[in-house]
């Protein structure tokens, strides 16, 4: 009896619904000729109807040329809540034609998100096919969204347009994602001689497209890249020969040391790093006194992860070892585990830090936390030295030959890292390019951009340092993102005492996919120092430095 009345309410509910959109499509007919505001009620009632009738109705609505440009926009916001295909069919053919150009971000914003199946098959089939009849901030539209497609048949419908001289090379760029996504086997030579277009963007697609489909045949495109007049080109190519980890390719690095751009030159670094071995170690020894800023930052990170040594940037260190004990090592690489203990280890013996960190970059950011966690208390180790001189730092208590003491107090979390922030940016050489970003529920930088490092500026951003107090919530990705804007930062110090709880992101996965698809080319180093973080927050806080090549400190 129970299951009758259940069916008996389900249908009666599907009929009064069924009765609702015949009488609101009669309702919007009938009001072809009034004003907007009088007749978009009508189309906000269907569009609260989700069901594939009320989606072939608003669909009618964005094939309609005659009818207003903020109807369509509305019924376009509608029928993408439905996730029917019928939908983004009508958009693709019909309202990508009749919008003008100022309304496209309308359809952006609405398949910004993942596709149902249905809208799957429709653009993998027959969406991108159309691709070349489309103007080209429409095409870009449509293979962006094609990009989250679910179908492998997305793969062979953009093999089919591959190279149409009505698709600009911005947006071809986008359709070899989408072959290389689906591993279109059959596009490798293709592919190659698209790569002859002279267009950044492109080319690294290219690259990237041959590198994931294994084309060991286009061996002289990856070599003619190392030459490319873009830096991108060449940092990608170079991360390709890195990925091969094969000893022979070292020659072929080497001179990517002396490239004009730092990108380059990092990138070639984390190439040679891949590889690893004696004739590796070796030549990094002799770069040292070569390099400054990020590069030397990163070449010293390699020949710790290639030696268990740490010698910091130190070119006198560094060549004394090698001749005294290098040249007759075994150069086997060492762990995760191994590296983060070895630089814990020297970072208590090495100064110009930050929380241990090197601070060698001329071009860095420090991100500080601000939060209303950040004014709980936190237990810090004080150290009275010889003399009655404090020093902030260590563990437990302690009295030794050295005359020094050692004892714990507490403080606000907000003022140990004001305290740290104000003693790093007394000791940063004048020239250093510098910015400070303050973050909670939104973020505040202290400059619009990077600022050279003088005495007046050193006193203003101290005094910024010191104004610093603890309000609103965490938002993690999208102050990331604004650090990440400035072109010209490569080194990022990231302080936070827990997990992101406001933001466009705040899942911890889709940040870090976010992040790492952001900083794939530029390869700016995020260190991460972490304030008494629970378990999910020490996560997300570890493998942001991992996935963007820093340091994780926490304390």
């Amino acid at each position: 009896m129970l299951l009758w009345c259940s069916i008996f309410v389900l249908f009666c509910s599907s009929e009064v619904e069924a009765q609702g959109l015949e009488h609101w499509k009669e309702q919007f007919r009938q009001q072809k000729n009034l004003e907007v505001l009088e007749r978009i009620e009508a189309v906000q009632k269907i569009g609260e109807i989700d069901s594939l009738e009320a989606s072939e109705f608003l669909a009618k609505i964005i094939e309609d040329r005659s009818e207003k440009t903020s109807i369509i926009e509305s019924a376009i916001r509608l029928v993408a809540l439905h996730r029917h295909s019928v939908g983004l069919q009508a958009v693709v053919e019909s309202g990508l034609t009749i919008l003008p150009i100022r309304s496209y971000w309308v359809v952006r914003d609405c398949w910004d998100r993942d596709l149902s199946q249905g809208e799957s098959d429709y653009i993998a089939e027959k969406g991108i096919l159309r691709v070349p009849v489309l103007d080209v901030e429409s095409q870009n539209i449509l293979l962006s969204i094609a990009l989250r497609a679910d179908n492998s048949a997305a793969g062979e419908s953009a093999a089919k347009i591959l190279g149409n001289r009505k698709i600009p090379p911005h947006n071809q760029a986008l359709i070899v994602d989408l072959i290389r996504m689906h591993r279109v086997e059959s596009s490798k030579k293709k592919l190659g001689k698209l790569f002859r277009v002279n267009d950044a963007k492109l080319q690294v697609a290219v690259l990237q497209a041959l590198q994931q489909l294994e084309a060991d045949d286009q061996s002289r495109t990856f070599h003619r890249a190392l030459k490319s007049k873009h830096w991108t080109v060449r940092a990608c190519a170079v991360d390709i020969f890195g990925d091969t980890h094969d000893p022979e390719v070292i020659k072929i690095l080497l001179p990517m040391l002396k490239d004009e751009f730092s990108e380059v030159q990092v990138s070639t670094v984390q190439a040679l790093r891949k590889i690893g071995g004696k004739e590796v170690a070796e030549a990094l020894v002799k770069q040292i006194g070569k390099h400054e800023g990020r590069v030397l930052d990163d070449i010293c990170d390699a020949l710790v992860w290639l030696t268990g040594q740490d010698y910091g940037p130190s070119e006198v260190s560094w060549t004394s070892w090698w001749d005294r004990e290098g040249k007759d090592a075994e150069i086997r690489g060492i762990s995760r585990e191994e590296y983060e203990r070895i630089r814990e280890e020297s970072s208590e013996s090495t100064t110009g830090t930050y929380y241990g960190l090197r601070v060698l970059s001329r071009f860095v950011t420090f991100i500080v936390d601000i939060s209303g966690s950040m004014e709980e208390p936190y237990e810090v180790d004080t150290v009275k030295l010889p003399g009655g001189r404090i020093q902030r730092g260590g563990t437990g208590v302690d009295e030794g030959s050295s005359g020094k003491t050692r004892k714990r107090e507490k403080m606000a979390k907000i003022e140990v890292a004001r305290r740290e922030l104000l003693r790093v940016l007394d000791g940063i050489p004048d020239g250093t390019q510098f910015n400070i970003i303050a973050f909670e529920s939104t973020f505040t930088p202290w400059r619009p951009g990077l600022v050279e490092m003088e005495d007046g500026i050193r006193s203003d951003a101290m005094d910024y340092v010191r104004s610093l107090g603890p309000r609103g919530m965490t938002n993690v990705y999208d102050t990331l993102v604004s650090a990440l804007d400035d072109p010209e930062v490569n080194t990022i110090y990231f302080l936070s005492d827990g997990a992101p709880t406001m933001g466009k992101i705040v899942e911890p996965g889709g940040i870090l996919a976010a992040i790492r698809a952001r900083n794939q080319q530029r390869k700016v180093k995020i260190h991460t120092i972490g304030f008494h973080l629970d378990p999910a927050a020490s996560q997300l806080m570890r493998l942001l430095a991992e996935e963007n090549h820093g340091t994780f400190v926490e304390r």
